[in-house]
């Protein structure tokens, strides 16, 4: 994975610091990202665990980890810009979670599945937009998140 830069980071503080209403995007992002993150492991941790077909076992594992690095790069952005890191995870991921705790058998392998494939979707969509209108902090961590995303979404498709 793609390491952040010093440079890159010392121009992103300096940038937020220049403007607040970029500041405050690339907070909401980088938080958002922590939190995502914080659902994907969350969410794939258990489905490594209950899911029926090994290969939705394999999956979540590659979620598991892949999300943990993308969250220790996430991290390092929020602090580089002196962002709170938060703790929890986003309210969709919250939802899933209890849904998914609800089922067993095929039913979960399915709920996962569907669930990470519109999860994937959206946050390739958001990722994009980041590259393309983001301070050089956050077009490096959706740069380097992309591929991955990508991926993981093929990964799901191909499972279903």
């Amino acid at each position: 994975m793609p390491k952040l830069v010093p440079a890159a980071l010392a121009l992103a503080a300096a940038l937020s610091a220049a403007s607040p209403a970029l500041a405050e995007r690339t907070s909401f992002f980088v938080m958002d990202a922590i939190k995502s993150d914080n659902g994907e492991i969350a969410n794939a941790t258990l489905a490594s665990q209950r899911a029926v077909s090994p290969a939705v076992r394999d999956f979540a594992a590659t979620l598991v980890r892949d999300h943990s690095a993308a969250r220790v790069q996430a991290i390092a952005a929020a602090r580089a810009s002196r962002i709170g890191i938060p703790r929890g995870m986003t309210a969709e991921a919250q939802h899933l979670r209890r849904r998914l705790l609800r089922l067993s058998g095929p039913e979960f392998d399915e709920a996962f599945l569907t669930a990470m494939i519109k999860q994937h979707r959206k946050a390739f969509i958001k990722y994009a937009e980041q590259r393309r209108t983001g301070d050089p902090l956050t077009r490096q961590l959706a740069e380097d998140a992309l591929p991955r995303l990508s991926e993981h979404l093929r990964m799901a498709l191909s499972l279903r």
